[in-house]
């Protein structure tokens, strides 16, 4: 019988002698002939003997056939097309379940995506193929799919947390997966190599997975498995497999600095939405501050810096409630600030004490500290000059820097921004300026290419603990804890993160005060 005969329009019935025989005899002898027979529906009769058979076919199929990105002119995937004509839903889910709950999850990311206008084809694997798939692997594809078309960060970023919360659940979803998941390779942006090999490292089940899929006759699947299968074989921790195997390219796509090897990230956070939503908040609260300094810039230092550590504080607290898209039992950020009585100013150089702690079990846990002195541009005192200029104390700068030696100076020019400056970097200024008078001045272009903004220097610099200081000296004057040398104010930044994949979470919760 010519297969021609099996396309799209050609409705098989069970009493023909010569099918599904014909089909089996192609697919056995050339795989390669996938296409010519696409979403025929002969195939379906054999699935109950030759399972394994069928999925490869559909696999094939799904390699240049898969969801668009957008919205325009979408096509629908092959493996949505073939389960959508099935005679006997209920039969097919039963002999191969992971490719019926597959197609499911990718009917179901489709009608979220809108992309089911065309045909219906999504929408009647829902209806008739849905009650008989299992729920938790619909659901882990569903949100698979979306990620794979999704371009927006912070939202990818919820995706692919939801997508590590379910695989690190229920490993076995993801090993049953792992063909469809190499085949699918180019739209993974590297989810399929470091999540199997992070799971693998834990589970028996994941290991023996990637282990029979090198042995897949789909050239697409078999090369992927072997290549996981090479790295998770290397001597050496799973941390130092995930950055051979992912660091060079993540770092050469980023665009942020710092660049770490270590993480897909700017920091050891290792999550562009978690960093993108401290940074979202700090800038929001420089927004807010400018405004603020454009209607009270005149007043003092103090109230300024009382002011900004007080949008922070807000913005924080409202990026708690933008954080609720996401599970509650995610990471927790928390920023916290407070002022006392000024009293040790001139003995510590500091406005500022800035605590950071950090949990993370098994991981991770320290105290950092730093000291920050706040700065307002003469502009914003009326009796002064009209341009950023900013007057430095040589003895408060170098009292600073005798406590931390990489403390900072928050400079505000007229605009309201602020400005973030080594405090050594000034030093060094002052030193080259002839005499050594008790107080030098730095205008705008001396600092701007030295200057960070806020937003980078508490993501980046201070939470991604690349400043600050572990002595005691540094601590106890950041703290407060030495009555002697004491800030009037203080900042505390909190970081709490799980153990990774231990139960899933890696995404934002956030606690403002």
């Amino acid at each position: 019988m010519d297969h021609i005969s099996h396309r799209d329009d050609y409705y098989y019935h069970e009493q023909d002698p010569n099918c599904p025989r014909c089909c089996l005899d192609a697919l056995r002898t050339r795989p390669p002939m996938a296409g010519e027979f696409a979403t025929a529906r002969g195939l379906e009769g054999l699935v109950d003997e030759h399972g394994s058979l069928v999925e490869q076919h559909l696999l094939r199929l799904t390699i240049d056939s898969w969801v668009t990105a957008g919205r325009m002119y979408p096509s629908t995937p092959s493996l949505v097309e073939w389960m959508a004509r099935l005679k006997s839903p209920a039969r097919v889910a039963e002999a191969m379940p992971v490719p019926a709950a597959i197609a499911v999850g990718v009917a179901a990311g489709l009608i979220d995506l809108n992309q089911d206008l065309e045909d219906g084809r999504a929408g009647e694997v829902m209806r008739r193929l849905a009650p008989h798939a299992e729920r938790a692997l619909v659901d882990l594809w569903r949100d698979l799919t979306l990620f794979s078309v999704e371009r927006l960060p912070v939202e990818a970023a919820g995706l692919r947390a939801r997508v590590e919360k379910s695989a690190s659940r229920r490993p076995t979803l993801w090993a049953r997966s792992l063909p469809w998941l190499f085949v699918l390779a180019r739209h993974m942006d590297g989810l399929d190599v470091y999540l199997t090999l992070a799971l693998a490292e834990q589970r028996r089940s994941v290991r023996a997975a990637v282990k029979a899929t090198t042995l897949s006759v789909v050239p697409e699947v078999r090369r992927r498995a072997e290549g996981i299968q090479a790295i998770a074989d290397g001597s050496g921790p799973i941390e130092q497999k995930l950055i051979d195997a992912l660091g060079g390219s993540m770092d050469a796509r980023r665009r942020v600095f710092p660049r770490p090897l270590d993480a897909p990230s700017s920091t050891w956070l290792a999550s562009v939405g978690l960093e993108d939503l401290i940074r979202g908040a700090v800038a929001g609260a420089v927004e807010d501050f400018m405004g603020f300094v454009s209607r009270s810039g005149a007043q003092d230092e103090e109230s300024l810096t009382a002011r900004l550590l007080e949008k922070l504080g807000q913005r924080f607290a409202a990026g708690s409630r933008a954080g609720q898209w996401t599970d509650p039992d995610f990471p927790e950020v928390a920023l916290a600030s407070r002022q006392e009585t000024k009293n040790a100013e001139k003995a510590t150089g500091a406005d500022i004490g800035i605590v950071l702690e950090v949990t993370v079990p098994g991981r991770l846990t320290t105290r950092i500290g730093d000291l920050v002195q706040v700065k307002k541009a003469n502009a914003l005192i009326p009796s002064a000059s009209a341009g950023d200029s900013w007057k430095i104390n040589r003895l408060q700068l170098d009292t600073l820097l005798e406590v931390s030696s990489t403390a900072t100076y928050w400079l505000i020019p007229s605009s309201g921004n602020v400005y973030v400056v080594p405090a050594k970097f000034l030093a060094a200024v002052g030193a080259a300026r002839s005499g050594r008078d008790s107080l030098f001045t730095v205008g705008h272009s001396d600092v701007r290419h030295t200057a960070l903004s806020l937003e980078h220097y508490l993501t980046d610099l201070t939470v991604g603990m690349w400043l600050g200081g572990t002595s005691a000296a540094t601590l106890s004057a950041a703290a407060g804890k030495n009555p002697a040398n004491r800030p009037e104010f203080f900042l505390n930044i909190k970081v709490t993160l799980p153990r990774f994949l231990e139960d899933g979470r890696s995404g934002p919760q956030w606690i403002g005060g």
